[in-house]
């Protein structure tokens, strides 16, 4: 909440409330009223506290989010297996069937083994897709063209856009997949 965000600007400042008041204009009390959440403070001396605390004014106006922020540990993350795709597939959102509230997109960290494939098909997939490569190279085919990929770049792919990843190399290629929930989102 806004309170929460002056106070904390102001600690860092090393301010007391006194000193931010008289340097704002106005009274300790009203400042404390404002830090406390009991009082709205007006748009002038939202002005004032912005340039005071060095505080963009955009964030005094952030909402805060309606669900908990959720951190998955390493040990807690799912390993799936797809039936038709090769390699190990590692999710790392929550697991949509676990959430109350199912994530709206689901990122998957895939290794793709030397000289095979992986395609749309094979998951019936109907979401747009983005793909970052973590390590590796793959060829991205779709239609009679394709293109390489190599570490740390990224593709985007519409849905309904018939193609498959390839990975030509000796050595393991790892990609984060990042797609549209099918469940819930």
């Amino acid at each position: 909440m806004l309170g929460d965000i002056l106070r904390e600007a102001r600690k860092q400042k090393n301010l007391t409330l006194a000193e931010l008041a008289k340097r704002i204009g106005v009274t300790t009390g009203y400042l404390s009223n404002l830090e406390n959440n009991r009082q709205e403070p007006s748009l002038p001396v939202l002005r004032e506290l912005s340039e005071e605390l060095d505080i963009p004014a955009t964030l005094m106006f952030a909402e805060e989010p309606d669900e908990e922020v959720i951190v998955l540990r390493k040990i807690e993350r799912a390993t799936i297996k797809f039936l038709n795709l090769p390699g190990e597939c590692v999710v790392l959102t929550p697991m949509a069937w676990r959430s109350a509230q199912p994530p709206e997109i689901e990122v998957l960290r895939l290794e793709i083994p030397p000289h095979e494939r992986i395609s749309t098909e094979d998951l019936s997939m109907d979401t747009d897709e983005g793909i970052y490569v973590l390590e590796g190279q793959l060829e991205y085919r779709y239609g009679n063209d394709s293109v390489r990929i190599e570490t740390g770049g990224s593709i985007f792919i519409p849905r309904k856009t018939g193609h498959y990843l390839f990975n030509p190399n000796e050595e393991p290629a790892t990609i984060l997949w990042i797609v549209k929930s099918t469940i819930g989102g």
